[in-house]
């Protein structure tokens, strides 16, 4: 009989176990994933809602170096409808003229018509080596009388090209505008449609290496409280001309009418670096005296702003492993993990309250550590981390300045 009730009570104590386990799950669910952010744009940040072609990944970024003398706008291109530029690099070259270096995350989808296709400079070809860009230009500086031109950049760090005066052009990639009444060197175009091909028979590699990539909010949002409506970037005190933008709370874009159109921009990135102004004897070009003064840009890192959503915020800007860093100087690490962590808790609560467990999307810090990869970082790893600076998703133009001789940026 004792045996019997000791079998009884054990079953019963099993049955409340369960039942107390069942309840107990029931009661709480586990905790949600944070989700991981879709894939997207490298160069803008946009994802599949916004178009993006998530095979683009597996395709090299294309630079393209347009030219901006009165005579070349409106750039062909330049604001297509279904193709703008995903980056606008401008930049002093020589004469105290700017010129453009287009940025496409995918070779595959362009403009009808880039141009008027321009010649290589030193600075353009190293800035595009940030984005392992295959590099499309007509035409380059070359190294003599002192001066290192862009032959020798591309040789040296062995860089995918395509030069128009040394093509095989049997895609028929390069062309001359017709409708223009101007000089030859203004009317040189490419169809973008046969660039895929040329690529192809040159037999380049398609596959990208790791590259500058930016940090994107995913949330957009003004980047300060300080009000940035109108911005105008003088390059140095030899160029002859600026850029000014207007902000268009409408549309939540910067605007330029100096390209002779209506170029706008989700974000406006100045960067300051020190320049050298450097004059090449028994140069023939079209227009020479016998001489050039080219301007080289060292890529040495320095101050900068960046525009976005009417307001404007200090940055600072290196190289580091061969990638451009857009670092936010407001924002100590510290500070960062210490607002990320709360931002994640509030989140995580949300969440479970949410009846569909839907995660809260938020803006993240990026902290970088020069010791240690890992999120788990120590107190010393810590204090020696930055923050990388968000950008609002986007398309974006990068204004390249004279930090010492007489580049300024300006705005209110």
């Amino acid at each position: 009989m004792k045996k019997e009730r000791s079998k009884i009570l054990l079953v019963m104590l099993l049955c409340i176990t369960m039942i107390g386990t069942a309840l107990l799950s029931a009661c709480s669910e586990p905790d949600p994933e944070e989700p991981e952010a879709p894939p997207c744009s490298p160069l803008t940040g946009e994802t599949a809602e916004d178009g993006y072609d998530e095979s683009s990944a597996e395709r090299r970024v294309a630079a393209f170096v347009v030219e901006n003398a009165p005579d070349a706008r409106p750039q062909w291109g330049m604001d297509d409808e279904n193709y703008p530029p995903d980056i606008i690099l401008q930049g002093e070259v020589e004469g105290g003229i700017t010129r453009t270096l287009w940025f496409y995350a995918d070779y595959e989808k362009l403009p009808e018509i880039i141009g008027p296709t321009r010649s290589a400079r030193p600075p353009f070809v190293r800035f595009s080596e940030l984005f392992d860009s295959i590099f499309i230009h007509w035409g380059m500086s070359h190294t003599e009388h002192g001066y290192t031109g862009a032959d020798k950049i591309f040789k040296n760090d062995k860089v995918d090209h395509i030069d128009q005066m040394k093509l095989d052009d049997k895609e028929d990639m390069y062309g001359r505008d017709s409708t223009r009444d101007t000089g030859l060197e203004h009317r040189g175009i490419i169809y973008g449609a046969k660039v895929p091909a040329t690529i192809g028979n040159l037999g380049f590699r398609t596959t990208p290496n790791e590259y500058t990539t930016f940090c994107f909010n995913r949330i957009t949002e003004p980047v300060s409280e300080t009000a940035a409506t109108q911005v105008g970037v003088k390059y140095s005190d030899r160029a002859y001309e600026d850029t000014y933008w207007q902000y268009n709370e409408e549309d939540g874009m910067y605007h330029t009418s100096n390209f002779e159109n209506d170029l706008c921009r989700e974000n406006l990135i100045v960067l300051s670096d020190e320049t050298e102004y450097i004059t090449k004897d028994g140069y023939d070009g079209p227009g020479s005296t016998g001489s050039v003064t080219y301007c080289d840009y060292s890529l040495g890192g320095g101050d900068g702003k960046l525009f976005s959503k009417g307001t404007v915020k200090d940055i600072k800007w290196q190289i580091v492993d061969g990638k451009l860093e857009i670092i936010d100087p407001s924002t100590d690490a510290e500070t960062a993990k210490t607002a990320n962590d709360e931002n994640y808790a509030a989140s995580l609560e949300a969440a479970k309250e949410s009846e569909d467990g839907t995660w809260p999307i938020y803006n993240k810090y990026t902290i970088v550590s020069p010791d240690n990869d890992d999120d788990e970082l120590t107190e010393e790893e810590l204090a020696n981390s930055y923050v990388l600076q968000n950008l609002n998703k986007g398309k974006t133009w990068i204004g390249w300045i004279s930090s010492n001789n007489g580049g300024s940026v300006s705005s209110h």
